[in-house]
């Protein structure tokens, strides 16, 4: 059984869910063909996540300013003097010394026997603030002259001079400083004038992060779009050269079905992981590293514990998958509905079948929606819990960080800026876990979109050609069942066409007239025997040029959407008006070409609406006529006329089945009456062959066909009567 032949009960029962990545990497080097697009969307959609954190960082100095005496300038001038000496410090007292907060390994202050609760004050009477402007702005290598106690709380413990030499700053630091000589030093005693500054900063950066994200959606979405045009090219030019056999037990919508809903899936997927899946975790890193900054030890709990979120919504993703891939299916199965419908609405109004067409259509879309309120119940739960999650998680967090802002280790803006980076982490975790499920969905419709793309399509086994065909088909014990069917179509048949003769395939329906000329152009191929076109066989010759060979004129006269000059020159490389408008002729169709609105240029509808049934066979039979092949099929060519179109049609394929092998297969005697030899089938073997006379005088089955089927315009005796 093919791969793609899934129907609904058969999605059901599939095993164990999981992300198909196989399939992801053939849509990703698919994609990857517009890599310069996609690339400027992932530079712009990288510096969006970078300005975006830093929009959410300007918290801390917005909260510096508006929670603290110190102010911005403050904060960067001792940013960077605990950098020159390694330790960290804070106004103690009156503010006429320092508080040493931490002392780093290699800090001259270590050195010096200082730690975490000594004091440092400058000689005379100069304030804390005055002492770390001193030590922020000196240079490399100058040493700064200090009053040291490495235990204040002691009365004993003496005051000590100690000599601390300045540090070269690191790139960051030597940026901080840059900053800090940007503002003015006075700054920080209009709070107002800082708050001004720090708020058009950041509506600057804000600015300029939307533009970033604008470009780098615009630009992911041209590439992905451009993609998905080539995969929708791609699974048609597979489904056009797919053998017939595969869509013997393949509903039609389940592969519309395919080019519209399931490359829709895989679309909103790639979008999603251009955008969403590149931007949101690049700003929860970044917003990680603001964090790292603000407080390495609480970002390393939360990385820890990230890992244990990721695992619900994994057993989260499979089902999704699973509902994502039934639903997909049942939007084949109402495509399917649907179509049917409409195409026999004659019928349906006819047999006043509108209430059971309903409830069947009905039936089917509860399907659908079963599995919509499934994926949205799974959804919805996404968000919810992920919710819970990070409020239990930030609410436990900001309690430990409260206990230390009381405690008198960590500052208010600190804090508070803390809180806003955890709060900011949030949202992309968020947008993830919705990412995620699109990624999941879209991996269910890649996987289907790919079952069509990877089936075997039809080969040309061989290479040979005939210059010229004569036209002598033999069919040497030729048998054929179809795909999943049990008993044969055809068995053992054995029949030689003469080049340049017309037979005519008479038989009861399902004897396996349609299955035998369907054998010519190879649109199945014997499953024994084999058959010969002038000696070679049909699997040595090219499978173009045997079919360039060949002119057919099937029982449901198709017509394609277009004009008639379309129509009639249909599969040829380039439109010869005047050979179009001869064929029309011959096949007793310019008459009524010409009387539409446009002639040759009118459009004739969705599948020839706008022409009867005998219009439709006549345009069908000059497409014959415009191919000029040495082989001539009629498939019940005349099947759906009326009397006069039957003429007109029978005229036609008499003056142009001369000098070609023409098989007919007919329900009517004055059809088939000009015909060399009748062929008569029953249950796929070849009965009997003959003239009409003869074999009505010895063949059973051909004189009850002829009384029934066959005599429906003739007398017994071949003579229409029409």
């Amino acid at each position: 059984m093919s791969k793609a032949r899934l129907t609904i009960q058969h999605e059901a029962n599939r095993g164990p869910e999981r992300f198909h990545l196989a399939e992801f990497k053939r849509v990703l080097a698919m994609t990857w063909r517009y890599k310069r697009a996609l690339l400027v969307g992932v530079v712009f959609t990288v510096a969006y996540a970078l300005l975006n954190t830093v929009g959410i960082s300007t918290a801390f100095p917005l909260f510096k300013v508006m929670l603290e005496e110190e102010g911005l300038h403050g904060l960067l001038t001792r940013t960077v003097a605990e950098a020159r000496v390694g330790a960290e410090f804070a106004p103690a007292g009156h503010g006429e010394r320092l508080l040493v907060l931490h002392v780093g390994g290699h800090s001259p202050l270590q050195k010096a026997g200082l730690q975490r609760g000594s004091t440092l004050e400058a000689p005379g009477d100069v304030p804390a603030a005055d002492l770390i402007d001193k030590i922020a702005s000196a240079k490399a290598g100058q040493s700064i002259e200090l009053i040291a106690r490495a235990d204040p709380t002691d009365a004993t413990s003496p005051a000590i001079e100690i000599s601390v030499p300045v540090r070269k700053l690191s790139t960051e630091m030597a940026a901080v400083s840059w900053v800090r000589g940007l503002l003015p030093a006075g700054i920080d005693k209009n709070r107002l004038r800082s708050l001004r500054l720090i708020l058009i900063v950041l509506i600057i950066v804000i600015l300029l992060s939307n533009v970033c994200r604008y470009v780098g959606e615009v630009k992911a979405m041209k590439g992905v779009l451009l993609a998905m045009m080539d995969l929708r090219e791609r699974l048609y030019e597979r489904t056009l050269f797919l053998p017939l056999s595969f869509f013997a037990g393949q509903p039609t919508a389940d592969i519309v079905g395919r080019f519209v809903q399931d490359v829709q899936e895989v679309q909103r997927g790639m979008l999603a992981l251009f955008s969403r899946f590149i931007r949101e975790p690049l700003r929860a890193v970044f917003i990680l590293a603001w964090a790292m900054c603000l407080n390495w030890r609480l970002t390393v709990v939360i990385i820890l514990v990230a890992p244990l979120i990721l695992v619900v919504f994994w057993s989260i993703g499979k089902r999704v998958k699973k509902a994502n891939r039934k639903l997909l299916t049942a939007y084949g199965a109402l495509i399917d509905g649907v179509t049917t419908t409409l195409h026999s609405l004659r019928v349906v109004k006819a047999y006043t079948a509108e209430a059971y067409e309903r409830r069947r259509l009905e039936q089917v879309d509860f399907r659908i929606y079963r599995q919509q309120y499934k994926l949205a119940r799974m959804q919805a739960l996404v968000s919810p819990l992920m919710e819970t999650l990070a409020a239990v998680a930030i609410s436990l967090i900001l309690v430990w960080l409260a206990g230390q802002v009381i405690g008198a280790d960590r500052s208010a803006s600190s804090f508070a800026a803390l809180g806003i980076a955890l709060a900011a982490l949030f949202d992309p975790l968020r947008k993830l876990t919705n990412v995620y499920v699109q990624l999941i969905r879209a991996s269910a419709g890649a996987e289907r979109v790919f079952q069509v793309i990877d089936e075997p399509i039809e080969t040309s086994t061989g290479a040979r050609t005939l210059d010229p065909v004569r036209g002598e088909i033999v069919f040497d014990d030729v048998s054929f069942t179809y795909p999943k069917a049990e008993t044969p179509a055809l068995s053992h048949v054995t029949l030689t066409i003469g080049a340049g003769e017309t037979i005519a395939l008479v038989g009861a329906n399902g004897s396996g007239k349609t299955t035998l000329a369907g054998l010519i152009p190879r649109m199945f191929d014997p499953t024994t025997g084999r058959i010969t076109l002038d000696g070679a066989e049909l699997r040595e010759l090219d499978l173009n040029a045997l079919r360039r060979s060949i002119g057919l004129v099937s029982q449901e006269a198709v017509i394609f959407a277009g004009t008639p000059i379309e129509n009639i020159s249909y599969g040829a490389e380039a439109i010869d008006r005047s050979r179009v408008e001869q064929a029309a002729r011959r096949a007793h169709a310019d008459d009524f070409i010409r009387a539409l609105p446009g002639d040759y240029e009118a459009n004739l509808g969705e599948r020839g609406t706008t022409l009867s049934g005998g219009q439709r066979q006549r345009i069908s039979i000059a497409r014959a006529i415009y191919r000029d092949a040495p082989i001539l099929i009629f498939d019940e060519a005349t099947s759906q006329v009326d009397s006069e179109s039957e003429q007109n049609i029978q005229t036609a394929l008499r003056d142009f089945s001369q000098g070609r092998t023409t098989i007919i297969i007919a329900h009517r005697l004055s059809t088939i009456q000009f015909a060399n030899r009748i062929v008569v089938l029953d249950g796929g073997r070849v009965v009997d062959t003959g003239a009409h006379g003869e074999l009505y005088a010895r063949c059973m089955i051909y004189r009850a066909l002829c009384d029934t089927q066959l005599a429906g315009n003739s007398d017994r005796s071949g003579h229409a009567t029409s």
